[in-house]
């Protein structure tokens, strides 16, 4: 099949990669966004997959500012495709997803659990074990088209959600070949989303980021997992913004203290701090203008003590 992939950001570089490599379907045109100003210096930069476009040697790129622009749709029009891939884009309007026999789009959740723009940090926050990817046919309404097929993957109970996104990545390369199969040979059934069954994964915000130490250990947790590596939680220590990326709860019964206390210090460990319930060791934390470290680089090098608190930063206002 003769496809057209749309997508700006990492996680869908593998699915370019199988579709750059197979052998029965051919990638005649991808659509990215516009070189932005990015970076300390704001030089202008592609996105991800522009720059694997331009370092793979792919010159039929569009990168479109808007997606109604009547000369990028015709661009569309007139090159033969059979099916759209999208991964990781914008919302492709209807004057664009109807071009083609096919239109499908590759999610990082077993829909209709997850639709949305953060799915993959919204499961590991609510303490997921499995999740997945789902391919379906676009439509109108955002996430809620006919599933194709979905391919599920287990949650490691550490694992933070750039360790996910790049296993789901590859997991869903492998499934938008299968569906680019299934969909030429034409014997599948697609199935329709049950909208009861349906759970949000909205963006993550600015309020998101900010870390609460009165929730339980095992939330904050799967919080700082879930915004890990980045944004990355962020905290505030000895007045100082501080981003913690990763936690574990720890077992001491004995120890007690107001939520984001330091109840104990222990060198080959970190700061033990006291959450709403139970107890959290820090395992990676970020200083402003400061390398990621562990907790026990930490303890060495900024003297925790017992009583000190982490807290949470205030919310900027516009």
């Amino acid at each position: 099949m003769n496809v057209v992939f749309f997508g700006t950001a990492d996680f869908g570089i593998p699915t370019l990669e199988a579709l750059h490599k197979s052998a029965r379907h051919r990638l005649i045109v991808a659509v990215t966004g516009p070189d932005r100003p990015r970076g300390r210096g704001l030089s202008s930069q592609p996105t991800p997959v522009g720059e694997w476009l331009t370092r793979t040697g792919i010159d039929k790129v569009l990168k479109p500012d808007k997606l109604s622009d009547p000369a990028f749709v015709e661009l569309l029009r007139a090159a033969p495709a059979d099916a759209y891939v999208v991964v990781a884009y914008r919302i492709l309007p209807d004057s664009v997803y109807t071009i083609p026999r096919h239109a499908f789009n590759l999610h990082a959740s077993l829909l209709p659990a997850y639709r949305g723009a953060a799915p993959i940090q919204r499961a590991i926050m609510a303490g997921e074990k499995v999740t997945g990817v789902t391919t379906f046919l676009l439509q109108t309404k955002v996430d809620a088209g006919d599933i194709v097929l979905q391919r599920a993957v287990e949650i490691g109970p550490e694992e933070n959600t750039g360790e996910l996104m790049s296993r789901l990545a590859a997991v869903g390369a492998g499934a938008v070949i299968e569906t680019l199969d299934l969909l030429e040979s034409g014997s599948f059934a697609a199935v329709v989303q049950d909208p009861t069954n349906a759970t949000a994964a909205p963006k993550i915000t600015d309020a998101d980021v900010l870390l609460s130490f009165a929730q339980p250990c095992r939330t904050l947790v799967n919080h700082v997992r879930a915004l890990a590596p980045r944004p990355g939680a962020t905290a505030v220590f000895r007045e100082n913004t501080v981003k913690i990326l990763a936690l574990s709860a720890h077992s001491d019964a004995s120890l007690g203290g107001l939520a984001g206390e330091i109840v104990a210090v222990d060198r080959t460990i970190g700061p033990i701090v006291a959450a709403g319930v139970g107890l959290v060791a820090f395992r990676s934390i970020q200083p402003a203008g400061k390398k990621p470290m562990t907790g026990a680089e930490f303890a060495r090098g900024y003297h925790p003590e017992i009583g000190e608190r982490f807290l949470t930063p205030r919310l900027k206002q516009d």
